[in-house]
Parts: C-alpha cells; structure tokens; sequence
C-alpha cells in the first residue's frame, strides 16, 4: 500500500489474531499522515469534508466544524475545491452553509451519494487522487486507511474545534468501524448488513 501504511497482509493477520492490534496500527499508520495546522499541511487539489448530523436549519457541531475547517484550507489557499459528501440534504446543507461562509458555489461539489465513509472514499477516487480529508482526528485514520487502499495520496485535516459531547461513544463505534472497513476493503462489502458502524 502507498503512504507508509502497513502490508495488506500484515493487516489481516493482526485482524485475524487481534482486533485491538488492527485498530491500533490503523491509528498510528492514519496519524502519521494527519494534520493539526493548516500552515504546515501539504497543498491538495481537493477537501473531501465527510458528512455527519445535519438538522433542520442547521449543522450539528461536529459537522459546521469539520465545514468550517474546510473552508479554513481553502482561504489559505491548501485547496482550490471542496466536496461535501453525505446524504442529499445533509450535502446540501454542507454547501449553502460553505456559501454562506463566502465560498464560491462553483468551487463546492455536492457528493450526495456519500451515505457512509467507504462511499465517500469510493465516489471521490472516480475523480481525484490528491485529496485533503476533513473529519475529526478520531475518524481521520479509517478514512486515510480507506483512501490509501484505494490508490489515492490523501492527508487528513483534523476538525477538532471543541470537546464534543458522546465522543467516548463515538470512539468506542471507531474501533468496531475500522474493523468492519478491513472486512469491507479486503473481504467484501459488508454495508448491507452492518450499517450501525458507518
């Protein structure tokens, strides 16, 4: 794989022997390419900004800080656009708020069609190889990891703003979502029948 990541092979057998080993060298191989300040992550021609709750009216709070993040990399010039991937409204959402921040509506991509982190991935790799992924750091290793089994040269912007509320839940889903992403990328695709982790 590219990137420094572990072997394919590598991987499986810590899965296999270990779920806590696959998780723990996703995290460290995902941090090694994840970045806090935007001076000094590299420039890409793309932000992916991966969905989360969007409600009536309004982001959730992780969501508006990983948008906002976003738009932080492309006014410092990191990226020239931005895709907003989740469900229909949810990307929808993502951009009229991007807009309203002042970015250019023909710089925002919607990515409608992004229901889960594997279907971000896999949409934007029909279009781009050279991305910038936007999420909280929590999430930021499976997404790389994804990326980086799709071929593609991705670094990940951590979107941390605040202390969030629930993220023990939230961490507690990452170590079952990351192995449930080893199964889907090297076994087959399991989103039909596991969709509580994605």
């Amino acid at each position: 794989m590219k990137n420094g990541f572990i072997t394919i092979g590598l991987i499986l057998s810590m899965g296999i022997v270990s779920p806590f080993a696959a998780t723990g060298f996703v995290k460290i191989q995902g941090g090694h390419h994840t970045y806090n300040n935007i001076e000094t992550i590299p420039t890409k021609d793309t932000a992916l900004v991966l969905g989360a709750a969007a409600y009536p009216n309004r982001l959730s709070d992780i969501l508006k800080d990983r948008v906002d993040t976003a738009i932080e990399l492309y006014q410092a010039g990191k990226v020239q656009k931005l895709v907003m991937s989740g469900g229909e409204w949810e990307a929808k959402d993502m951009k009229t708020y991007a807009i309203q921040q002042g970015v250019p509506a023909e710089h925002i991509i919607e990515d409608p069609w992004g229901l889960n982190t594997l279907a971000s991935i896999e949409n934007i790799a029909k279009e781009e190889k050279a991305i910038t992924i936007v999420s909280q750091e929590y999430h930021l290793p499976r997404a790389l990891f994804m990326a980086d089994s799709f071929g593609m040269d991705a670094v990940g912007m951590s979107a941390d703003k605040q202390i969030y509320l629930n993220m023990d839940d939230y961490q507690k889903r990452e170590f079952l979502a990351i192995n449930k992403a080893i199964v889907d990328l090297f076994f087959g695709d399991t989103r039909n029948i596991f969709k509580t982790f994605e």
